[in-house]
């Protein structure tokens, strides 16, 4: 090899490696200043304008919630939930839950660029499993991430299953990266690590069931339905004690099971 053409490529090795320290460095500080600077902010004012409760819909100033703090593993500073007195709910941190869209979906690109969740296969088949699904019917997993093989096995055993999945960097024929790919109706919905994520859960339940046969199910399993991983932003729905109930019956479903397996939980809505 031409010395000086191994010199370029050993100076390009090295360019390249400290690029990807700095970037690592510049990261480390801005999101934790940006929302550091949110959280200073937060303590010289007091909003009490009503809230409603993300499951049942109750409506009151935020003081009338219990509150819950943590701090957000991943940057995001003092995390602070309020706590439904009416169905049990755990919704925000408030601060989150008031970001503007655009910047959420930019957090989120950023966050997945640089993290990887486990893989949560087994999960997402226990959750399509609860569906009980039927041959030749269609199914939707909802949110289905780049951490699982649950699509592709499914499709090997002969069920026609599809994925959507809108943040995570996924190749597969049979996912989808935009909502208005999503034009069929199917007969059983699935997620899993998915529902603690959503912002306006009644609005996602009524477009899941506009999604559904007549007779469909869906099931969301997350750890969530627990007071467990309240040490990201990222969770801003944890649908305690009723919430599920009470989620379900204001958007047209029946709850009508659940499963609490140690790690696995999870919750069926039939219409």
């Amino acid at each position: 090899m031409d010395p000086t053409h191994s010199k370029t490529l050993e100076d390009l090795e090295r360019r390249l490696a400290r690029l990807e320290v700095q970037n690592e460095r510049l990261r480390e500080f801005v999101i934790p200043a940006f929302w550091n600077a949110l959280d200073r902010l937060d303590t010289r004012t007091v909003d009490e304008s009503p809230v409603a409760c993300l499951a049942c819909g109750l409506s009151g100033p935020p003081s009338s919630y219990a509150l819950r703090v943590d701090h957000c593993m991943f940057g995001g500073g003092r995390l602070e939930r309020l706590e439904c007195p009416e169905c049990g709910c755990v919704f925000g941190p408030m601060k989150y839950l008031r970001t503007p869209p655009e910047i959420v979906s930019a957090d989120y690109g950023l966050l997945y660029s640089f993290y990887s969740e486990g893989d949560s296969t087994e999960e997402e088949l226990r959750a399509f499993e609860l569906l009980d699904p039927k041959p030749g019917g269609l199914y939707l997993n909802w949110g289905s991430g780049a951490w699982s093989r649950s699509v592709e096995i499914l499709r090997e055993r002969g069920y026609d299953v599809w994925g959507y999945e809108p943040n995570a960097l996924i190749d597969s024929p049979f996912v989808v990266k935009r909502r208005e790919e999503v034009s069929a109706r199917f007969d059983g919905i699935f997620s899993n690590n998915v529902i603690e994520h959503l912002f306006s859960p009644q609005a996602q339940f009524v477009e899941f069931r506009d999604l559904l046969k007549d007779g469909g199910r869906m099931c969301h399993a997350s750890p969530c339905y627990e007071w467990s991983y309240a040490f990201t932003r990222f969770h801003v729905f944890f649908p305690l004690g009723n919430a599920p109930k009470r989620l379900a019956e204001k958007t047209g479903f029946e709850l009508t099971r659940s499963v609490n397996d140690g790690a696995f939980q999870a919750r069926v809505f039939s219409l």
